[in-house]
């Protein structure tokens, strides 16, 4: 056997190892996944076994028909579906106007805002719940979807990762709009943004994501049950005065997990994107 060869059998057999674990960490991650779609079509009775079983016997599709009953479960949906849109519209929004500014605007104090901006990521958001809960109450807007939604209309990490993305814009494109007359407003409208797609398409991804799945938020602001968004919807509607019915629950999470899947799929080019943005220029 020649050198070569040998060569193309050491990559071929390294390639293999790494597939195959590669496969058992995807088998581990997903395993949570695979566990919560079975479980779902058990009884209660059958899913709460220990050691856990894995084929439904009796097969029951009655967790997902109770979902279904529910009246206000199309209602619950769409208040998650306003609740996530306004967050990215008011992200794409606010929070490339604030990256925009912060990466190619002089003005004094520009750095130490920056930080202090960045420093907020480091506080838990159960500090900042009460003042927000009343600020909110002051305008009121308690158990309001549109008042919920204010206060994620920016955030500092969509802010951090446009302005990464505008840093590492040419600055020539900038200084040549300059010269024919493109002030900064015009040059963000004209230049900046529509060469942020990229961008903006992971912030779109990244706070959806958050925001059709956020429980702690719509939990404490929202009251009435016809304004509950899913997640809240599903513990509401299952849970009991001495227990919880589990398995309809995770069947319900399973369908509101269905969009953000097909979202996951369909742009995961943008959230790859986001990564390599925010990993990059300072």
């Amino acid at each position: 056997m020649n050198e070569a060869t040998k060569r193309n059998l050491l990559k071929a057999l390294w390639i293999v190892f790494v597939y195959i674990i590669l496969t058992m960490f995807a088998f581990i991650y997903l395993s949570p996944f695979i566990r919560s779609f079975v479980a779902s079509f058990m009884t209660w009775e059958q899913a709460s076994k220990y050691p856990p079983e894995w084929i439904p016997h009796p097969f029951t599709i009655e967790n997902y028909l109770k979902l279904f009953r529910l009246e206000l479960f199309p209602r619950w949906i769409m208040n998650s579906a306003l609740y996530a849109g306004l967050i990215v519209a008011g992200n794409i929004i606010f929070s490339s106007m604030a990256g925009y500014a912060f990466a190619r605007l002089e003005f004094p104090g520009r750095d130490a805002l920056f930080s202090a901006l960045l420093a907020l990521l480091m506080i838990p958001i159960f500090v900042t719940l009460v003042p927000n809960y009343i600020i909110i109450y002051k305008l009121g807007l308690i158990d309001n979807i549109i008042g919920l939604a204010l206060l994620s209309l920016a955030n500092v990490s969509s802010i951090f990762l446009m302005r990464q993305y505008f840093l590492s814009l040419p600055q020539e494109v900038f200084d040549a709009a300059r010269l024919d007359g493109c002030g900064p407003i015009k040059a963000f409208f004209y230049i900046a943004l529509p060469l942020a797609k990229p961008a903006l398409g992971a912030v779109a991804v990244y706070q959806f994501l958050g925001a059709w799945n956020a429980f702690l938020g719509p939990l404490v602001f929202l009251r009435s049950p016809e304004n509950f968004t899913l997640p809240v919807g599903l513990s509401f509607a299952f849970q009991r005065s001495m227990w919880t019915e589990y398995t309809p629950i995770i069947a319900g999470s399973l369908v509101a997990a269905a969009p953000t899947i097909i979202l996951f799929i369909g742009l995961n080019k943008y959230l790859i994107r986001g990564i390599v943005i925010q990993a990059g220029k300072g």
